[in-house]
């Protein structure tokens, strides 16, 4: 886990950089700064509450109460801050979100392992709702750094920056925890070092992939900050949240996996959602 959270934070700040310097961006002003370098912190912390929810087994419902809370909250902030959308918008948001539950939850539940993905240990719940919190506090952090004056490139830069630096804040600390072993066995297993050398997804060694989850993830906050600049904050949020139709799309396309009613459902509404937003 925090190796490719390392890998992928690594990756994006170099592109991020290339695309900085040539770009003639000015230096925002110290408050946007700050504000996204909170979004980066808050960013990762939400990733780090969603990998451990799905390590301890509660993956049915991880993603799509997460993808629920990091979507709503942002767009009912802002709402009441006093972000005028009409009926329709409204409406369009609302189904949204019901989309994005409903994509996001399994296809199926026939196996006892399934079915038990799909109930949440309250011991697990805070991890959850941290995941929830983690991915709105980024959205919202994000959005103030560019109301205050940062503009593409930057505010992405100190996201990049502040995550990767947490990440390896943590990293440091766990390795400090625990004496009993050599500092290079504890640093293997913490980074899973010996499991990435034989693991192999596709034929692809992970490198690549780490390399693809790079550009993913700047190309994702790069067309997140320049749709808030465009139109209003619930809207681009909830938009940004509809990401697991290409992925439920992809797997149908590529592994062949059967779209479940509620998964097609799910489809529907959140067409019909694209066109009352969009209109």
């Amino acid at each position: 886990m925090l190796a490719s959270i390392i890998a992928s934070q690594a990756i994006g700040l170099l592109l991020t950089l290339s695309l900085l310097l040539p770009s003639g961006e000015s230096l925002p002003p110290i408050e946007a700064q700050a504000w996204a370098a909170l979004a980066g912190l808050s960013g990762v912390a939400g990733l780090g509450c969603f990998y451990l929810a799905l390590a301890r087994g509660t993956m049915g419902l991880v993603a799509p109460l997460a993808a629920l809370i990091g979507a709503a909250l942002p767009a009912l902030l802002s709402i009441l801050a006093g972000e005028h959308l009409d009926d329709l918008r409204l409406m369009g948001i609302v189904l949204a979100l019901i989309a994005v539950v409903l994509i996001s939850l399994p296809a199926g539940s026939q196996t006892p392992a399934e079915r038990r993905a799909l109930r949440i240990d309250l011991r697990d719940l805070p991890l959850v709702v941290g995941a929830g919190l983690g991915f709105a506090g980024f959205f919202v952090f994000l959005d103030r750094s560019t109301a205050v004056g940062a503009e593409t490139w930057w505010p992405i830069a100190f996201v990049r920056i502040a995550g990767l630096l947490a990440v390896l804040t943590t990293v440091v600390v766990l390795l400090f925890r625990d004496r009993r072993r050599p500092l290079r066995a504890r640093a293997e297993h913490l980074l899973g070092v010996e499991r990435a050398r034989h693991l192999r997804v596709g034929g692809l060694t992970l490198l690549p992939l780490y390399v693809l989850a790079g550009f993913g993830d700047l190309g994702g906050n790069a067309f997140f900050v320049l749709a808030n600049s465009l139109d209003a904050l619930p809207v681009a949020v909830v938009l940004s949240s509809l990401y697991p139709i290409v992925t439920t799309l992809l797997a149908a396309i590529f592994l062949h996996e059967r779209l479940r009613p509620h998964q097609l459902l799910g489809i529907a509404l959140a067409v019909t959602a694209v066109v009352l937003i969009g209109r």
